[in-house]
C-alpha cells in the first residue's frame, strides 16, 4: 500500500511538473504532450519560449557550437568558429539573427538567455540536467548566456548542463546555445 501512495503521489507531482512546459508547432500552435515532433517549448510558470534542439543538420542541430560575440565584444570568426552547420559566421550574433530570419514557431525576437533564465531549465535528477521529454538533444556540455563576466570582457557566463552550475569561458571558445524569448 506505501509503495502504491508513493507511485501515486509521484505521478500527481510529475503531472504538475510537467503542466507547466508545452510544446510548441513550428506553426506556432500548441501540441499535445504527446507529440512527435516540436520546435518550441512555452514554458508557462516562466513566461519563457524556449528553442528546441534537433538530431539533424540545419539552424537548430544540437551539434551546433558557437563563439560568443555580441557586435561589440566577444570573437565574431575565431579559431573555434567553424563549428555551426554554415561553416562561418558561427557566433552567438549570427545565430541569433538566423533564427529571427527564419521565423522559428512564427516569432522573430529570439535571443540568448540571461544566466537566471538558462539555470530555470535545470533538472537536477537528470543527465544532462533537463527535462529531456521536452528538451531532447541537449548536449551534457555548456550553454552560453547573455551574461559577460563582471570582471572580464573576454568572459561569457555559461550554464554546463553536466552539473548546474554556473561557469565562465573565453568567448573565443565555442559552446552551445538555446535561444529563448518573451511569452507575451
Amino acid at each position: 500500500m506505501k509503495t502504491l501512495s508513493l507511485f501515486l503521489i509521484s505521478l500527481c507531482f510529475s503531472a504538475l511538473v510537467n503542466a507547466q512546459l508545452i510544446k510548441i508547432s513550428t506553426a506556432g500552435n500548441s501540441l499535445v504532450d504527446s507529440a512527435k515532433q516540436w520546435d518550441c517549448v512555452l514554458d508557462n510558470e516562466t513566461n519563457l519560449m524556449w528553442e528546441v534542439k534537433h538530431n539533424a543538420k540545419g539552424l537548430q542541430d544540437r551539434q551546433n557550437t558557437y563563439t560568443w560575440f555580441d557586435g561589440a565584444s566577444g570573437v565574431e570568426n575565431g579559431e573555434y568558429s567553424r563549428n555551426c552547420h554554415r561553416g562561418k559566421g558561427c557566433n552567438t550574433q549570427d545565430f541569433i539573427k538566423a533564427l529571427n530570419k527564419s521565423r522559428l514557431c512564427q516569432t522573430a525576437d529570439w535571443r540568448l538567455p540571461n544566466t537566471h533564465e538558462l539555470r530555470s531549465l535545470l533538472v537536477f535528477n537528470n543527465n544532462p540536467l533537463i527535462n529531456t521529454h521536452y528538451f531532447p538533444n541537449t548536449r551534457s556540455k555548456l550553454y552560453w548566456t547573455s551574461t559577460s563576466h563582471e570582471v572580464d570582457i573576454n568572459t561569457a557566463v555559461d550554464v554546463p548542463f553536466f552539473y548546474g552550475g554556473t561557469y565562465g569561458s573565453g568567448k573565443s571558445f565555442d559552446s552551445y546555445i538555446r535561444a529563448v524569448r518573451d511569452a507575451k
